[in-house]
């Protein structure tokens, strides 16, 4: 299956806030029940990261799950919530509630106004598949810049069954974004291949990917940044 290219419905401000919502709200359904947030969730605690860097927060369900997960186990996490959309910041701060462990940045994934290895971890999710192959890189790059131990990137593989059978997901919701965006996602994103290319040529040392259920991947890079022991 030849890779898609064309623009979702949310990548554009979307006129009605509560339809966004909705939208927002399908996918962090998705994210809960099929790969979105375990796998991104394990990695993080695998890493023992204590800063985080959330880019693509879209309604932070991901940010929320890491700071949940890290007070059952007693632990402590700061997550900065980096959207490009000031609409779905505003979302993401009424959901959260103002969560004490969540803060709020906009920014462009592209260019992250943060130094490097500025926080442990930095995590991406569902976000990759709605750059172009350029800006791809650029964003790749972005969050390896600042990530002292690791990125972890978690998206959608391309498969004709994958098409398929989100397709037919989409199908339950009435939300007019899911049911165009939902199919659309999956011919936008990449292939492991695809993907393990990009994060080598945006410079990280030693990428590795890993397919997940439910046709997802995720893309970590083995070798943390060389000041890790200056820190």
């Amino acid at each position: 299956m030849r890779r898609t290219i064309a623009r979702e419905l949310m990548d554009e401000p979307v006129e009605d806030a509560g339809e966004l919502e909705a939208n927002l709200r399908d996918i962090a359904f998705a994210n809960a029940w099929f790969g979105g947030s375990a796998p991104v969730v394990r990695a993080v605690r695998a890493l023992g990261a204590r800063t985080i860097l959330d880019v693509g927060s879209g309604a932070a369900d991901i940010p929320l799950a890491l700071a949940n997960d890290a007070a059952r186990r007693g632990a402590r996490v700061a997550v900065t919530c980096l959207d490009r959309s000031e609409q779905m910041l505003a979302i993401a701060r009424r959901r959260t509630q103002n969560h004490p462990a969540l803060t709020f940045v906009r920014a462009e994934g592209e260019a992250l106004p943060f130094g490097e290895a500025a926080f442990d971890v930095v995590t991406c999710t569902l976000a990759l598949h709605h750059f172009e192959p350029p800006a791809a890189r650029a964003l790749l790059h972005e969050l390896r810049r600042v990530a002292r131990l690791s990125p972890v990137v978690c998206d959608l593989r391309r498969s004709a069954t994958a098409f398929g059978l989100t397709w037919l997901w989409s199908r339950t919701s009435r939300n007019r974004l899911t049911r165009h965006d939902a199919p659309l996602s999956v011919g936008r994103a990449y292939t492991p291949a695809e993907a393990l290319a990009l994060a080598h040529e945006a410079g990280w040392s030693d990428p590795r990917v890993k397919n997940e259920p439910f046709f997802r991947m995720t893309l970590t890079d083995s070798s943390p940044r060389p000041d890790t022991s200056r820190r």
